[in-house]
């Protein structure tokens, strides 16, 4: 069995100590956990659609790359490693620029997921073709225009919808 350690919070933010990541989606634990959101010249936004053997949202649509905050990380940090892991990116910490933080809930299964999430945006043309896929997390990637996912016209695609709405006014 792989052990993620992760800080966990409570409703406030206040830190009260690390955990298995396996633990806080058992006990609805608050954590962090980070998204990135890649918009190219065109308006377009990447998305990723993650591989079947993800616990949570099996085959669904979901932001340009995310992960949790590891233990003692910054939300820059993990969105580094996670754009390495996820998608082959190297990335400037310059380029990511911080959008906002929400508070998320999710339960999927036996998955209780309490999260602040830390959101950025990468503005970059990134070509389809050079990204690497990592095989246990992302089964394809894709742009999509804009008021694909902002009018919720995307199939199986993970409901954020108190971030779609701050990111849409971002970028509109």
């Amino acid at each position: 069995m792989e052990f993620e350690l992760i800080d966990y919070y409570d409703e406030n933010g206040n830190h009260k100590g690390v955990v298995d990541k396996s633990i806080a989606h058992k006990e609805g634990l608050w954590h962090k956990s980070v998204h990135v959101w890649i918009v190219n010249d065109k308006k377009q936004i990447l998305l990723q659609k993650r591989c079947a053997d993800k616990k949570f949202f099996p085959n669904h649509w979901d932001c340009s790359f995310a992960g949790h905050i590891g233990a003692g990380e910054t939300s820059l940090i993990s969105a580094l490693r996670e754009g390495e892991e996820e998608l082959g990116l190297t990335i400037d910490e310059k380029e990511l620029e911080y959008l906002f933080t929400i508070k998320e809930k999710f339960i999927w299964n036996d998955i209780n997921s309490n999260e602040f999430v830390d959101v950025y945006i990468l503005r970059k043309n990134i070509k389809i073709e050079d990204l690497k896929y990592q095989k246990e997390e992302v089964e394809v990637a894709s742009y999509f225009d804009m008021d694909e996912l902002f009018d919720n016209k995307i199939t199986n695609l993970i409901n954020h919808e108190e971030e779609y709405k701050l990111l849409e006014k971002k970028l509109k």
